[in-house]
Formats: structure tokens, sequence, C-alpha cells
């Protein structure tokens, strides 16, 4: 994808990553008054724990939960899929770095792809484990990665900083 083009695909595939693979489980919160959720009343006080991980496999939702598709956050099914999506968390509490966070998983997956052919050594699901408080791939995750050449048009001119130019000669 050249620079320029509508990424929209591209951040559907990202928003599929992080439905299939939140990099946290859940965000809890204590309850300040009384929450009623379906039958059940949780006392204030308590500790709910929203898990990301569930919700992201609502088949409601996300039908075909366990299936990579990133067409989903695309087109018309995109609003329900997108309700339902929090590995940024929701509300007033939203992740104030997650616009950071998806333009750099965008322009890094771009530079990447552009440059290596990934393979997964098994294509057998990976195992996460947890590091800290975010979950990780497994211990053994492996891809190969082939070189791709680079298709790049040489410079017109050198390149200069617009910030600190070169001091005129």
């Amino acid at each position: 994808m050249e620079r320029g083009e509508d990424d929209s695909y591209l951040e559907a595939v990202v928003k599929e990553v992080l439905r299939l693979r939140p990099v946290i489980t859940g965000s809890g919160r204590l309850l300040d008054k009384p929450l009623r959720l379906g039958a059940y009343e949780i006392p204030a006080g308590w500790v709910a724990i929203p898990m990301f991980s569930l919700i992201h496999q609502d088949s409601e939702a996300y039908p075909d939960p366990e299936e990579f598709r990133p067409e989903r956050f695309l087109g018309e099914g995109a609003q329900a899929a997108q309700k339902s999506f929090l590995p940024f968390g929701g509300g007033r509490r939203y992740c104030v770095g997650a616009q950071l966070a998806m333009m750099e998983m965008k322009v890094i997956i771009r530079e990447v792809l552009g440059r290596v052919e990934l393979t997964a050594a098994d294509p057998a699901p990976e195992a996460q484990r947890m590091w800290h408080v975010t979950l990780v791939p497994g211990r053994r995750a492996v891809a190969v990665a082939r070189e791709r050449p680079l298709n790049r048009a040489p410079l017109s001119e050198e390149p200069r900083c617009p910030v600190h130019p070169a001091p005129s000669e």
C-alpha cells in the first residue's frame, strides 16, 4: 500500500488482531455504587472486571468469533463489531494512547510487510502467556522472514531536514 492510499482494510486487520489477541484481559473498576448486571446486583465496594477477551468472542457482535475476518470491521457489520470492541477500554477511561497505538501498528505492519515475507514456522495457533499485566505471544513464537526487494524510486534531490536545515555553503 502506497502512502496516501486508503488504509481502511489495514485498520480493520489491526482491529481484528486486537480483537482476537487483546493486549490485556480486562480492566477492573472499584464500584462506588451497586451495579445491576442482568439478574445480578453487584454491591458497591466490589471490583467488577469486564473481560475483554470474552466480550470479543461474543457471537452476536462477532459471528464466527474464532475466525480471523477483518471484514467484520468494514461495511454493514462494522457498527456492531465496533460497539463491542474494547482493547483500549471504553467510556471516560478510554486509553489516551489508543490513536497513537493504532497509527504505530499500521505504520509498522505496512513497513514490515513491504520489506519481508513472513511465514509462521508452525501453522498451529500460538499460545499466549501473561507478562506483568499484558498478554504476549508464547515463548516459542517463531516466524520465518524472507527479504523482499525494495521498490522505491530514487530521490530526486538530497533529503533535507525542514526543522534543522544544513548551513549554506
